[in-house]
């Protein structure tokens, strides 16, 4: 990959604690956002792992500095969202499941070799060794 990664963490939960300090420390990652419907909890996130706030999806989509979709919301929203994020360009990383029907699943796959983008389903429980370590540290 030739650019940098210009992420946007969808959905501020227990995962995303996790994964948020991961990308600012990854040197691929040039800047980390975050977007939660609860503006609380994105703003507790802004504060704890000094990111900046995106105030919607659908602003995140729009953006086009932005890259990137960390998609940490509830599973049914999934499949919708990735699906949406494709299209918009965006590299997509997210927590399992990838959808909730075989058509959405389809038109992921479909869509990753349409537009040679990069979509990686994430299975959040090998990561636990370095969820202990942003545990300690934040």
């Amino acid at each position: 990959m030739k650019e940098k990664l210009k992420i946007v963490v969808i959905g501020c939960g227990r995962f995303a604690q996790f994964f948020v300090p991961l990308f600012k420390a990854h040197p691929y990652v040039e800047k980390v956002y975050v977007c939660d419907l609860i503006r609380e909890k994105a703003e507790d996130f802004r504060d704890r792992f000094e990111v900046e706030i995106i105030d919607t999806y659908e602003e995140a989509l729009a953006s086009s500095e932005i890259n990137c979709i960390a998609n940490f919301t509830q599973r049914h929203l999934h499949g919708p969202m990735i699906i949406e994020a494709l299209k918009r360009g965006k590299h997509v990383y997210s927590a399992v499941p990838i959808g909730c029907t075989i058509e959405e699943i389809k038109e992921i796959v479909r869509l990753v070799k349409e537009t040679r983008l990069i979509y990686m389903m994430g299975e959040t429980c090998y990561y636990y060794p370095c969820a202990i370590y942003c545990r300690e540290k934040y």
